[in-house]
């Protein structure tokens, strides 16, 4: 199974071996004089995501760049600039079978919350960064005309 991890328009060039995906409750529990617990059901959080992703400093076979090969000095520019823009952006994780045939797909608007550079000798010149991202709803005022 192939899975290719998109951060804006950024292609990370291996995809991450594990992907954590944490969708909260916002429920209320509230405890009632006569009747016991009670469960307030609400609508969910917004979503956790977090993954620590391979940033090459040589070419590999394995891994996948769009158009040409690029250090991992130039995926650590690009999420500087998605942490310092403070705007959202799209996150997506396409999952497509051996065959090219589409599995399924997660797309989802994101911020940025905080990236980790790892670095051990274990990856040689190779650096790992650790990415936590949370989803981003729009939200704004809404007007009402009253006629």
């Amino acid at each position: 199974m192939a899975y290719d991890f998109y951060m804006d328009s950024m292609l990370l060039p291996v995809a991450p071996s594990k992907l954590n995906i944490n969708i909260d409750n916002k429920n209320k529990t509230l405890v009632l004089i006569n009747d016991g617990e009670v469960n307030i059901l609400k609508k969910p959080g917004l979503t956790d995501i977090s993954f620590t992703a391979l940033l090459p400093q040589v070419k590999y076979p394995f891994a996948v760049y769009k158009g040409k090969f690029e250090k991992a000095d130039a995926f650590l520019d690009k999420l500087e600039q998605l942490k310092v823009s403070q705007k959202p952006f799209q996150f997506i994780v396409s999952r497509t079978f051996p065959s090219g045939k589409l599995l399924f797909d997660t797309n989802i608007k994101v911020s940025l919350e905080s990236y980790k550079i790892l670095e051990d000798v274990k990856n040689g010149f190779d650096v790992n960064v650790e990415v936590k991202l949370k989803q981003y709803r729009d939200y704004g005022t809404k007007t009402v005309n009253v006629t």
